[in-house]
């Protein structure tokens, strides 16, 4: 296949995954602000799984035949880890399991939840971490085919300590766009007690932690799940939960 064609599938990865990305964590941080917390969840899930999978579309990582990738960030990850080496902290990789294993991972109430931490502050450094190499200026390509990384680029963003310009900002993301727009809606929300994307010197950010909880119908009336069933999808686990418990 031809060069033409590497960059029309680059594009697509960019503006599919990555762009669309951007959107749902600023719809995430919006939500957070608001105490919306389920739907900070689902949307921060959203984001990162995005990130992830463009990385793998510009790394050329084909999709399991089987295993389909849902909303799961982690299984991506494992998949790019065999084309490149994407350093996550440790506050992330946690922050990340708790969103696939709990966060978002069940969508109607089926399960109580609680926030008791500062979990934008999670958010905006797993986005920092793992946004950076949704750049196709990172990668080398033969006609359409991923050959390796950019050694002197990807030397430059590999560092997870200090955030800068060269290790933040990618070129032509929707992020971007909106930090130099400074009549965009969307751009307030952004740049709310955010440490990385910004157009300030900030070193810190006062950020209030959420504290909320809420309680599943199910763990209140754990009777009804078999009624409920009639009408709903409730997943097998969900109803083996209940009966255990």
């Amino acid at each position: 296949m031809s060069h033409n064609m590497m960059q029309k599938v680059n594009s697509f990865a960019l503006r599919a995954y990555r762009d669309t990305a951007d959107k749902d964590y600023i719809l995430a941080r919006i939500a957070y602000k608001t105490d919306l917390f389920p739907q900070f969840h689902w949307s921060a899930l959203h984001a990162l799984e995005k990130y992830a999978k463009c990385i793998a579309i510009l790394t050329r990582i084909p999709k399991p035949k089987k295993d389909y990738i849902k909303h799961e960030v982690n299984r991506s990850l494992e998949l790019i880890s065999e084309k490149l080496d994407i350093a996550l902290s440790e506050q992330t990789k946690k922050f990340i399991a708790r969103l696939e294993e709990y966060g978002a991972r069940f969508r109607y109430l089926e399960i109580s939840w609680f926030i008791n931490d500062c979990e934008l502050a999670k958010l905006d450094r797993a986005v920092w971490e793992l946004r950076r190499f949704c750049n196709a200026e990172l990668y080398v390509y033969s006609g359409d085919h991923f050959v390796s990384v950019c050694n002197d680029k990807h030397e430059a963003i590999r560092s997870i300590e200090k955030p800068n310009k060269i290790n933040t900002l990618v070129p032509g993301g929707y992020l971007e766009k909106t930090l130099e727009n400074r009549k965009s809606r969307a751009r307030p929300d952004l740049v709310w007690c955010n440490l990385y994307y910004t157009n300030s010197n900030r070193k810190s950010v006062l950020m209030k932690s959420g504290k909320m909880a809420e309680n599943s119908p199910f763990s209140l009336h754990p009777e009804i799940i078999e009624e409920v069933s009639k009408y709903t999808f409730v997943p097998d686990e969900i109803k083996n939960v209940y009966k255990s418990g």
